[in-house]
């Protein structure tokens, strides 16, 4: 463990790839950490600040990398925020020249949890993303989400892109229960991005003061919750060459903690992927169901699945979903989506013998399952389909 002291801006924890840090204002930052190994698509860097030192994060889509703006990328964000197309319609003055951009990068857009939105195919910034706090998000787990990309690449749906993946960053790295996005009247651009992710309308208000533009506006408000997010994951039918992720998860401790009682992480080596897929996937014989959970930013949360025990003549139920992604609700969803399949399938009832201190036997109560019998070791639950 790390310490080094400054001062205190933006706080969260995330177990995904830090356990707590605290991040920057200006020139000084508080940052506690003790890192994990990050996945391939989250990269941890630190930035010095005056003799300390700031994690910044940048994540990736398909098309996109999003990472920290730097005071070198000011001739590219005046190239596109010089548009009138792009920045009054949000709520901000163009912008007059480079050193301006120069001087808007250093005063907002370097900001914690701000992005310059870069095209891959050419390492250069396009538009600006990120997750704010403000009058409509000013709770610890809250967020306001804001965007603009330059006019020549709009209509490539590169928002959306950019938006569910910070969106995933906001709940399953920074834990948050809600993000707000908001949009003044007339701008269907960014309506029509927000009903795309999943956002859901508050409410409308006449008359709201646009401080930099010195005018008001009608404004409209919508609202994504952890709940939204995680009503909107998929199952997926895995390929052979995904069984990586089957194979990190059954590794994970934490992941695994839940089946201690039965020797808590499961070897799953590669060379026995091709045996495994071909009874589970290939010929799985309406005996067995296998299906990877997908979240809204096309990222692997976790696992379902049911297999008849003929020993005992019943469907037994397994839901998985990876320690790191824990706590959104994904859990909930995967039953009710394993249910769904097992049922259009031709199952009766599905069970789960779960450990006694296994604290997921509530999650499955939750949606339906009842106890049928408890030992001193596993509670059996069933489900009527």
């Amino acid at each position: 463990m790390k310490e080094i002291r400054v001062k205190k801006l933006f706080s969260y924890e995330s177990s995904f790839f830090c356990r707590k840090y605290v991040n920057r204002i200006g020139t000084e930052a508080l940052l506690i950490y003790n890192c994990r190994k990050p996945e391939t698509d989250l990269t941890i860097s630190r930035l010095p600040i005056n003799n300390a030192e700031v994690i910044t994060v940048t994540l990736e889509t398909k098309r996109l990398i999003l990472r920290a703006w730097e005071e070198a990328d000011a001739e590219e964000c005046y190239r596109y925020a010089k548009d009138p197309r792009v920045g009054p319609m949000a709520g901000w003055p163009v912008h007059t020249g480079v050193e301006n951009s120069r001087q808007i990068i250093r005063d907002a857009l370097m900001a914690p949890e701000t992005y310059a939105i870069v095209l891959k195919e050419t390492g250069l910034p396009i538009g600006s993303i990120g997750l704010h706090h403000n009058d409509l998000a000013q709770k610890d787990d809250e967020a306001e989400l804001g965007y603009w990309v330059g006019v020549p690449y709009w209509g490539r749906g590169l928002v959306p892109e950019a938006s569910r993946e910070l969106l995933r960053h906001a709940f399953e790295d920074l834990k948050l229960a809600r993000v707000w996005c908001g949009f003044y009247d007339g701008n269907e651009k960014s309506k029509r991005v927000q009903e795309k992710l999943g956002f859901r309308y508050q409410w409308t208000t006449e008359n709201v003061p646009v401080p930099q533009l010195g005018e008001t506006r009608k404004g409209h408000v919508n609202l994504l919750t952890k709940e939204d997010w995680a009503g909107m994951i998929v199952p997926y039918k895995p390929s052979p060459d995904d069984l990586w992720f089957r194979q990190t998860m059954l590794s994970d401790p934490e992941t695994m903690s839940y089946n201690h009682a039965w020797g808590g992480t499961i070897p799953f080596p590669e060379q026995e992927w091709k045996d495994w897929y071909d009874f589970w996937i290939t010929n799985h014989e309406n005996r067995r169901f296998y299906r990877y959970l997908k979240n809204p930013a096309d990222r692997f949360v976790g696992e379902i699945a049911c297999h008849c025990d003929e020993r005992r003549g019943i469907f037994l139920a397994d839901v998985i979903i990876y320690a790191p992604c824990r706590g959104i609700g994904y859990g909930g969803r995967g039953l009710d989506l394993l249910c769904d399949a097992a049922k259009k399938n031709g199952v009766p009832a599905l069970y789960d013998d779960i450990a006694v201190d296994n604290p997921a036997a509530a999650l499955f109560l939750k949606h339906g399952f009842e106890e049928e019998y408890r030992t001193e070791e596993i509670i059996m639950l069933r489900k009527i389909l």
